[in-house]
């Protein structure tokens, strides 16, 4: 479980590194409210995180998968690593002008935390991102295919975005009038960059694993 652990928690930090709707809003509402009310907003979109992927995984614990599905999977997350790192290092500006719809909202913490998971439930995209990166870390059989491993890997991967929604917001309230927005776009391409380097590691080694 700690094996499992560790990677939810390094996944998912990782995952929402790059500029996003999601990381806007929290910024946002960092901005226009405090740091409690963006965080909270972080926090309902780590739980639908969790929800999410506990969800997907156990519905992929029911299919056995072969050596040639394995490669497949693989293969796929190759490709989708380089597409997501590739679409990161492509990435135009972003727009952080406040949403007038944010100015509707009640200023609690239960309505921006409510707020969180309406913006991580409405995303379209969502659904088969989590199911692309859950298939590809199953195939890697990096520990054993139980509940136990699969509620670790989600609880990791929750808090995992929780941190970096946490970081992302105190190094914004502490430099918030020193860093301008060029810079999140920039940080934003580093990483698409380090993700591409990253999917083109794992291809070399699927390639050494089935071919050599």
């Amino acid at each position: 479980m700690i094996i499992a652990l560790i990677i939810g928690l390094l996944t998912g930090f990782l995952i929402c590194i790059p500029v996003g709707p999601i990381n806007v809003w929290v910024v946002n509402t960092l901005i226009k409210y405090d740091f409690k009310s963006a965080f909270a907003i972080a926090v309902g979109g780590s739980l639908m995180d969790f929800v999410y992927f506990i969800l997907i995984l156990s519905g992929l614990s029911f299919f056995h998968f072969s050596v040639t599905t394995v490669l497949v999977l693989k293969s796929a997350g190759v490709i989708f690593l380089f597409t997501f790192g590739l679409r990161e290092l492509l990435v135009k500006k972003q727009n952080f002008k406040l949403d007038k719809d944010i100015d509707k909202k009640d200023p609690t913490i239960i309505g921006f935390f409510l707020l969180g998971v309406a913006i991580y439930s409405s995303n379209p995209t969502l659904v088969a991102t989590m199911s692309a990166l859950a298939a590809v870390i199953k195939s890697w059989n990096l520990f054993t295919n139980n509940f136990g491993n699969y509620f670790a890997l989600s609880i990791g991967l929750a808090f995992g975005s929780a941190s970096w929604f946490y970081l992302l917001l105190k190094i914004v309230e502490k430099y918030q009038k020193q860093i301008p927005e060029k810079f999140f776009i920039n940080f934003s391409r580093a990483c698409g960059a380090l993700i591409v380097l990253f999917s083109l590691y794992m291809a070399f080694n699927v390639y050494k694993e089935n071919f050599v």
